[in-house]
Formats: C-alpha cells, sequence, structure tokens
C-alpha cells in the first residue's frame, strides 16, 4: 500500500487552496504550493512547508524534476488551468512515482463544455435551461428568447465569463463586448451560448468518487455572491435537498466519476433544481464542506493510498461560512439592505470564515488586498 507524505498543492493564491493547505497541514502531511511568482496566499500558511515557483508555461519535465527535487509524493490540483494542463500527464507522473487522482480526459472535456454537459444531462433526464449555441454573430440577431437572458463563456476557463441582457438591443451590445474582451470569434467555434435566466437560489451536489463508486458527499446553498450581479460564492451554507442530492449522484454515477467533483444548479420556487455546470475540480467554497466535517482533499489522498472510502452524506447542517476579505464585506457594501446581516456574521461565533488568528499571516495578506480591492470600488476602478 502507498503511503503518502509530501503534498504538492497548486493554485497557490486561490482562497479554497489556503482551506486545502490548512487541512492537510494539521492532517501532519507536509504540504507545498505550487505558484507562478512568489509570495503567493497559501505560502503564508504555517501549515505550508515551502513555495515551488515554476513557470506559466512549464512542461511536464519540469514539474516533474521540481517534483522529484522536493521528493513530492501526490498533487493535489485545484484550480481549471491545472486541470487543463497537468490532467493529460497523470500517467507520466505516476511512472515517476508521482501520484494523482483525477477523473479521464474525455470527463473532463465533456464537463468543461457547457454544451456537452447540457447535451449528457438531459439525455439520462436531468432538467437544463434553455440553451442557444450561436455558431454566427447574425444568429444573435434572430433568437427568440424571454428577457433577461444570460450571457455565458461555452467552455469552462476559469474565469467567470457571464453577463445578463434585458432586451434584445442589450444582448447585441454586450455579446459583441463579451467576445471582443475574451477574443471569441466565429472561425475558432467558441462564441458564447444564450440562456434562459434561471429565478431562484444557487445550490450545488458535492462528491468524491472512486472509480464510479461515490464516497463523501456533501451540499451547499449560497447566501451571498460578490460581484452582487453573479459572482462566486461569498456566503454559504450546507443544507440537505433529496433531488439535489439524486440528480447530483445520477449524473456523477452515469459518467463513472473519479475524483471530486461539484455539480452546481438554480433551486427554482417550485423546487426543481435546474442545472447550471459539472465543476470537475475543487470548488471556491471548500473552506465550507471542511468546516462542516467532509474531508475532501484527504479522501483523494486516501484513494491514492489504496483505501476504501465508504459513501456518506454525514456533515454539520445546517451550517454557515463566508469569506469577509473576498468579498462578503464588500457584498454588504454595494447591497446596502444586505449590509447589517455581512455585519451579523462577522460577530457571530457561530459563522466560520478562513480569517484564523492562529494562523495569522495570511489573514493579514488577505487584509491587505482587501483594502486594496475597497479603494479601487470607492474610487470605480474596480474590475471583476
Amino acid at each position: 500500500m502507498k503511503k503518502i507524505k509530501n503534498v504538492l498543492v497548486t493554485d497557490a493564491n486561490y482562497k479554497h487552496t489556503l482551506g486545502i493547505v490548512r487541512q492537510l497541514g494539521k492532517k501532519g502531511f507536509n504540504v507545498y504550493v505550487l505558484s507562478f511568482r512568489k509570495f503567493s496566499l497559501s505560502s503564508f500558511s504555517k501549515f505550508c512547508k515551502k513555495e515551488l515557483i515554476i513557470n506559466r508555461d512549464f512542461s511536464m519535465q519540469e514539474l516533474i524534476l521540481l517534483c522529484k527535487k522536493n521528493n513530492i509524493d501526490f498533487i493535489l490540483l485545484v484550480g481549471t488551468e491545472s486541470f487543463i494542463k497537468i490532467a493529460p500527464w497523470k500517467e507520466y507522473l505516476e511512472k515517476n512515482k508521482i501520484g494523482m487522482v483525477v477523473v479521464e480526459k474525455d470527463k473532463l472535456d465533456l464537463a468543461f463544455s457547457k454544451k456537452a454537459t447540457y447535451n449528457f444531462a438531459e439525455s439520462i433526464g436531468i432538467p437544463v435551461p434553455k440553451t442557444i449555441y450561436p455558431k454566427t454573430f447574425k444568429d444573435i440577431e434572430n433568437i427568440k428568447i424571454d428577457y433577461p437572458c444570460v450571457i455565458k463563456g461555452l467552455y469552462e476557463s476559469g474565469i467567470n465569463i457571464v453577463d445578463y441582457a434585458h432586451s434584445k438591443e442589450e444582448l447585441l451590445i454586450k455579446y459583441k463586448e463579451i467576445c471582443k474582451k475574451y477574443n471569441f470569434t466565429e472561425d475558432k467555434n467558441n462564441l458564447p451560448l444564450i440562456q434562459e435566466y434561471i429565478e431562484g437560489f444557487g445550490c450545488a451536489f458535492f462528491a468524491v468518487y472512486n472509480n464510479g463508486k461515490c464516497g463523501y458527499t456533501f451540499q451547499h446553498k449560497r447566501i451571498r455572491e460578490w460581484p452582487v450581479t453573479g459572482g462566486a460564492s461569498v456566503c454559504a451554507e450546507s443544507f440537505k435537498n433529496k433531488l439535489i442530492e439524486y440528480y447530483g449522484k445520477k449524473l456523477l454515477d452515469k459518467l463513472k466519476w473519479h475524483g471530486v467533483a461539484m455539480v452546481e444548479f438554480k433551486m427554482k420556487q417550485n423546487g426543481i433544481p435546474i442545472l447550471m455546470e459539472i465543476n470537475p475540480k475543487f470548488w471556491g467554497s471548500t473552506d465550507l464542506s471542511l468546516e462542516a466535517g467532509v474531508d475532501f482533499p484527504g479522501a483523494l489522498i486516501k484513494i491514492y493510498e489504496g483505501k476504501q472510502i465508504n459513501f456518506s452524506k454525514k456533515y454539520k447542517y445546517p451550517f454557515k461560512y463566508h469569506w469577509p476579505l473576498h468579498g462578503d464585506i464588500l457584498h454588504g457594501i454595494a447591497y446596502p439592505k444586505n449590509f447589517f446581516k455581512v455585519l451579523k456574521d462577522c460577530f457571530n461565533p457561530k459563522v466560520a470564515s478562513n480569517i484564523w488568528l492562529e494562523d495569522f499571516k495570511p489573514t493579514f495578506v488577505m487584509l491587505v488586498i482587501f483594502f486594496i480591492q475597497l479603494i479601487k470600488y470607492v474610487l470605480g476602478t474596480w474590475r471583476k
């Protein structure tokens, strides 16, 4: 049986990477973080043994050499860019005794493509939003859809590409603006999709799988987002819903999933969840599941070590978590109706956050970044 000691965690600047580093460090692993530049957020954690710097255009050979030099046993992928680049190297990394638990490339590609995801979900009876996939800019002028509608990137890229249009005129303007900003063109077949707006709250099913067998599971619902027009979750709460579990598990079961995944839904007022996407990687609210008692990072290591991961849906519930310096306070400032709710959560001992006094250095870094963002927001120069 394999025994993991030294773990390399990618995407060292993400807030949920910090949560993963803390979790693994508390479990006794030697945790290294991979970064493209020095002084990443996670590198300041007392649970981080060392920050490994690599060029953004690194090759497989460079990664292997870096891992061997530092005796890395296992790589834990966090962000989209890491999954897209490193996941296909799984076989070669394992030949060099560097472990990784990740789903096969064809399933990863399906999850990163919203069109492929919706087609697959529809084929097994899971509700999806009405979606239009323009092939040319001319197609947009002739589409029939209710307003408001949503413009989204066709593929997952690690950037939240989404905007809303409230009229045909606004749709034509915003669609072309998004295409220009992100270099989407007709000849690349990557034009954004246009989707009906689903009224309701965001919620998700999370799970870790071992070669098609479901292990730990978790669910949450969004409380607040930043930006308020539809961004990342900055306050969320664990919850349980049988239909969310049924649809999420059915989707991943049919795909014979391997590794972690998030299946995101919008819950309509009639209680019917509508599929938004499959997130085949670690999610921004990972801290919440960890504090609620579901150790997804540790489960991946157990799977690689050959240990048994049994099905479980036990976790603290309802349990609220928020990220004050990663958007929740800004949400309260931008949306005054919720300001006192944010303030109340900041001082409520029953509401957890990623501000750890026992791990103060990254907290100080977050505070500095927060004040920079706040100044930019007040001056009107902040951009999502």
